[in-house]
C-alpha cells in the first residue's frame, strides 16, 4: 500500500496531512481489535481537549496508556482511567514519531494479529 501526498501553498499555511484507514487484521467481520499488538515508535503524543482539538503541547509516552514502544495489545489499556482515553473514546491522537536516524526511511509502527501470518508495518 502507498499513499502519497502534496500540497502547494502560496502563503504560510498550517497542514496537517493524514490518513484515517483502519485495518482488522482478523478480517472482516471477525471481531475487533482489540486483541491486535501494536509497536509503535513514538516517545511523545499530542494530547486533545475535550473537543480533540490537540493543545499544542507534546507529552511523553512513557508511563502513560499512551505508550506502545514495547509490543502491547491495543485494548490492554484503553479502559484506564486516563484523560485522553476519556477525551478520545479510546486512541484517536496524534503521536509524534522518533526516527532511527537520519532522512533514511523507517519503520514507525507495527501491528498484527495474535495469529503471526498477518502484520501490518509503516
Amino acid at each position: 500500500m502507498k499513499i502519497d501526498y502534496a500540497a502547494t501553498t502560496d502563503k504560510d499555511t498550517v497542514l496537517n496531512l493524514t490518513n484515517h484507514s483502519y485495518f482488522n487484521l482478523a478480517g472482516e467481520g471477525n471481531g475487533d481489535i482489540l486483541d491486535h499488538v501494536m509497536t509503535l515508535h513514538a516517545k511523545q503524543f499530542t494530547p486533545v481537549d475535550k473537543g480533540l482539538i490537540p493543545t499544542g503541547e507534546l507529552k511523553n509516552v512513557a508511563g502513560t496508556p499512551m505508550d506502545f514502544n514495547n509490543a502491547t495489545a491495543i485494548g490492554k489499556r484503553i479502559n484506564e482511567s486516563d484523560e485522553q482515553l476519556v477525551f478520545g473514546k479510546g486512541y484517536d491522537h496524534n503521536w509524534v514519531l522518533t526516527r532511527a536516524g537520519g532522512s533514511e526511511l523507517s519503520i514507525a509502527a507495527e501491528a498484527y494479529d495474535r495469529k503471526p501470518d498477518v502484520s501490518l508495518k509503516f
